[in-house]
């Protein structure tokens, strides 16, 4: 089953095809200046250009791996948690959010109407910073009055999320459209 993003796993799943990615580019180069240097027996032939060209699309995959190495995907016991405890809210999970100033790794995030909270296991994040970008990036979408709550404890972030499905469980399901459109929101800004 394929791991899109948004789904639990994903930046493990990201970090494979990015490290094969990587690979494969940098072999190929090595291998078409190889080819040139040995049917030559010089560099400077039309196969070294080619193969440092092909080295530009090889680095712009090592700075997207080199990116997400330090993020993890969210512990699984945590992902079935949050099923049992809330299962009627929208979620996404291992997201790495990007704005021009920072990176902000977010475990997973649960929507809810005009509600927004994520978890973050990192404590050097900027939760301020993070929730006013997704605030202001969602209220660009046309989205206003959204809440966004980020928390570095899970029990406090379950707690909520818990609450969260109990109000998604007393209203109507119209507002899952309305959800699955700020998840997607989401998604677009992160890696």
């Amino acid at each position: 089953m394929k791991v899109k993003k948004g789904d639990a796993g994903y930046i493990r799943t990201q970090k494979r095809r990015r490290t094969f990615y990587t690979t494969f580019l940098f072999a190929v180069s090595i291998a078409v200046f190889l080819t040139g240097y040995f049917t030559t027996h010089t560099r400077n032939n039309v196969l070294t250009i080619v193969a440092v060209l092909g080295c530009l699309p090889a680095a712009k995959a090592a700075v997207g791996l080199i990116i997400l190495l330090p993020y993890h995907t969210i512990d699984e016991k945590k992902q079935i948690l949050l099923r049992e405890k809330a299962p009627l809210i929208t979620v996404a999970y291992d997201l790495v959010i990007t704005s021009r100033e920072k990176i902000m790794p977010i475990d997973v995030i649960a929507i809810s109407g005009h509600l927004v909270c994520g978890y973050v296991s990192r404590t050097k994040v900027d939760l301020a910073y993070t929730e006013k970008y997704i605030k202001t990036t969602l209220k660009e979408n046309h989205y206003d009055k959204m809440t966004v709550k980020l928390f570095t404890d899970y029990n406090a972030f379950l707690g909520r999320a818990e609450g969260m499905n109990n109000i998604e469980a007393v209203e109507k399901p119209e507002n899952h459209r309305i959800e699955e459109s700020i998840k997607d929101i989401l998604l677009n800004i992160a890696i």
